[in-house]
């Protein structure tokens, strides 16, 4: 019995971590960097780091540099900004928040629309 439990909680831990998706959140930026840009950044970062989860990745991504002109270009940036992204079976989900300049001035509310973000990011498809 203690064969078939032991082989079972391998067999889970195995299938979770081969079918787990990592969530992507991304603070793209550019200079200059004013204190209410940094404060985005700052939040963002702290609210990814406190749902300590590792399947969920925080990258703060300068805008301007040559590696970073496609993702640029493909999620239509043009201002600092956070983007969610996943990808499943080889095809990439993701969401421009923008409502992130609405809701700097309220550190709580911010970090609330990130969180639940983040959230229906877990739970879609």
């Amino acid at each position: 019995m203690k064969k078939l439990f032991l082989t079972f909680c391998i067999l889970f831990s195995f299938t979770n971590s081969v079918f787990a998706i990592d969530i992507n959140v991304y603070y793209y930026w550019r200079n200059p960097r004013c204190a209410t840009c940094k404060k985005m950044e700052n939040y963002t970062l702290s609210t990814v780091q406190n749902l300590k989860d590792k399947t969920i990745h925080f990258y703060s991504l300068d805008m301007s540099k040559p590696e970073n002109k496609k993702a640029v270009k493909k999620y239509g940036l043009y201002t600092k900004t956070v983007i969610i992204s996943k990808t499943q079976n080889g095809k990439e989900n993701w969401k421009n928040l923008t409502k992130i300049w609405d809701k700097v001035r309220n550190e709580e509310d911010f970090k609330n629309y990130i969180r639940s973000e983040i959230k229906q990011f877990e739970e879609g498809d």
